[in-house]
């Protein structure tokens, strides 16, 4: 899996409103594929839908430190680099890995991982785009 990095300002617009999570199904779903694209071979997913909670569990690749402090920002990503991928059919299941910067827009998220061959986990947890922890576990 690639790192994690802010895109250029060039990839803002054209990327700018391209995805909406708008119901659960479809968290549920783009959760999954960044599951998927982390190398997981299994994933697990606990849904509270009178809660509104969402958990999914995977044994994907994990996210390096510098990677998390960077997680769920705005145009930060592992999917995407330049423009020109976009076009270029990355391999990549998920939606060019703005699912968790929109779902920090409207939920408290919080993401706990641990980077394959990495002695330490760690733990981040984001509300309305403001990272309110983001530390080991």
């Amino acid at each position: 899996m690639r790192s994690i990095k802010h895109l250029p300002r060039a990839v803002h617009s054209s990327l700018r409103s391209c995805i909406f999570l708008f119901d659960l199904t479809r968290v549920v779903e783009e959760l999954v594929f960044n599951s998927v694209d982390a190398g997981a071979s299994k994933v697990h997913v606990s849904v509270g839908v009178g809660a509104c909670y969402v958990k999914v569990e995977d044994d994907g690749c994990g996210v390096s430190r510098d990677g998390l402090v960077l997680l769920g920002e705005k145009y930060a990503t592992s999917k995407l680099h330049c423009l020109s991928e976009m076009d270029a059919g990355i391999e990549s299941v998920g939606f060019r890995g703005e699912a968790l910067g929109s779902l920090s827009d409207v939920s408290l998220l919080e993401v706990v991982t641990k980077a394959r061959e990495r002695p330490n986990g760690y733990r981040k947890v984001i509300k309305a785009c403001t990272c309110c922890l983001c530390g080991s576990i």
